[in-house]
């Protein structure tokens, strides 16, 4: 089995990608699933999920038990969900996808600084044997516009690889509402991380950051738009190298 798992901030385009990578998948012959691991989703931008935690544990229903609002419901329920991790790790088995395309809650920070979206991920995924998994960080173009929004990104996305170490490359989405001149200053950041540490942008407040090694916060970033499908291809073909054929 092979599982790519969505990653990125609130409104980065997770939920979309996830539908346009299944469609072309199953297009391409491939015995694709979704995994839902979004407690709150009510709705989806494709059919439905093949697996789902809500099956488990529902954010409303956490939000009236114990008076919380939207965020705080919604972290409650990772806490929850960790305890039916090994239940959603036989739900996978049972259904045994080639590929297994994992669409990740809203927030962030569940994967980067909680133990629970890890916990999670390890116990019904990563914990699978001959599983060969892979993570896709989401980059929102329209929250990476400076070399400030830009930096915080990258660091995000360094922060969620050193949580779960597994594989990552990133994805630009998008691509169909920016024009070339948008898409050229964020592409040029994206692989000049040099040249992004050296910014103005940062003054001596901050000469810390210039000390970071550029290395360290490269990531492989794809440019793609689920909804006009460009970038599509290309991406499945990078997944392929990294996860293999076999």
């Amino acid at each position: 089995m092979k599982t790519i798992i969505l990653l990125g901030p609130a409104g980065s385009g997770k939920s979309f990608l996830a539908g346009a990578l299944f469609q072309q998948l199953r297009e391409h012959g491939f015995d694709a699933l979704i995994l839902n691991l979004d407690p709150a989703a009510i709705t989806y931008p494709y059919e439905a999920p093949d697996i789902s935690i809500r099956k488990y544990v529902r954010t409303e229903r956490v939000m009236r038990r114990f008076g919380l609002g939207p965020n705080g419901a919604l972290i409650a329920s990772m806490d929850i969900a960790v305890k039916f991790a090994k239940r959603l790790r036989r739900d996978i088995l049972a259904q045994g996808p080639e590929i297994l395309i994992v669409d990740t809650p809203r927030q962030l920070e569940i994967f980067v600084f909680r133990r629970a979206g890890e916990i999670i991920l390890k116990e019904s995924i990563l914990s699978i044997t001959d599983n060969r998994c892979m993570a896709l960080f989401l980059f929102d173009p329209f929250l990476c516009d400076n070399s400030n929004s830009m930096l915080s990104l990258l660091l995000l996305a360094m922060s969620a690889f050193l949580r779960i170490r597994i594989p990552m490359i990133g994805a630009l989405t998008k691509i169909d509402l920016l024009s070339h001149e948008e898409k050229h200053k964020i592409w040029n950041m994206l692989n000049n991380p040099k040249q992004l540490l050296a910014s103005e942008d940062f003054d001596s407040v901050f000469s810390a950051i210039k000390r970071i090694d550029p290395r360290a916060i490269k990531i492989d970033v794809w440019p793609v738009s689920s909804v006009s499908g460009e970038g599509l291809e290309a991406i499945l073909m990078k997944i392929e190298d990294i996860l293999g054929e076999g």
